[in-house]
């Protein structure tokens, strides 16, 4: 393998980390249904609506002093990958091959603790858990002398975001370079 593919590849992916972290990982909607006797047409609200990156999740955690969560996600999810690819791209152009070695093992070792993977995990967990959820409620309120008939319907989706594939990608493609390039290292 030339070291202009080794470079290429090295590069394909930090360039699925960046979309990954960038781009929406999910999104979660809340609407409601009402429909009562004393409207003709039932009225659909939407309740609450957030899209989130990566980053905006990091943005928005800090935001709210929730500095360890942040922190941790921002370190785990963007700092520890750009490190990775900065310490690959160097074993390229190590001058020694010992030095080479160890930085691929470095990065092996890095790649056991950046969470990356879990992270992933939990995304995809959190919206399995939250895809189309619905919950009907009906019950009577007391509108000028009489009871009025309320039914009402609560549906909770989610979706994920292009961010998220990008950063499975990012996940997958970065065990599978580390693990090529360690082997090639050692043999």
């Amino acid at each position: 393998m030339t070291k202009a593919v080794v470079v290429a590849l090295t590069l394909v992916n930090f360039l699925l980390l960046v979309p990954g972290v960038v781009l929406p990982v999910y999104s979660v909607t809340i609407t409601t249904e009402v429909a009562a006797s004393i409207i003709p047409d039932p009225v659909e609200v939407t309740v609450y609506e957030q899209t989130r990156s990566i980053l905006g999740t990091v943005r928005e955690l800090w935001g709210s002093a929730d500095y360890l969560v942040s922190f941790l996600i921002l370190l785990f999810s963007v700092l520890v990958p750009v490190t990775k690819a900065g310490m690959l791209l160097a074993s390229i152009y190590a001058a020694g091959d010992g030095v080479r070695k160890r930085l691929v093992v470095a990065v092996d070792l890095i790649g056991k603790w950046s969470m990356a993977d879990v992270f992933v995990v939990a995304v995809f967990l959190a919206f399995l858990a939250t895809r189309d959820q619905a919950q009907a409620n009906s019950f009577s309120v007391p509108v000028l002398l009489r009871q009025v008939d309320v039914d009402m319907q609560t549906r909770l989706t989610s979706g994920l975001g292009a961010g998220f594939y990008c950063f499975l990608a990012y996940c997958l493609f970065s065990v599978a370079w580390t693990q090529i390039l360690k082997y090639r290292r050692a043999a």
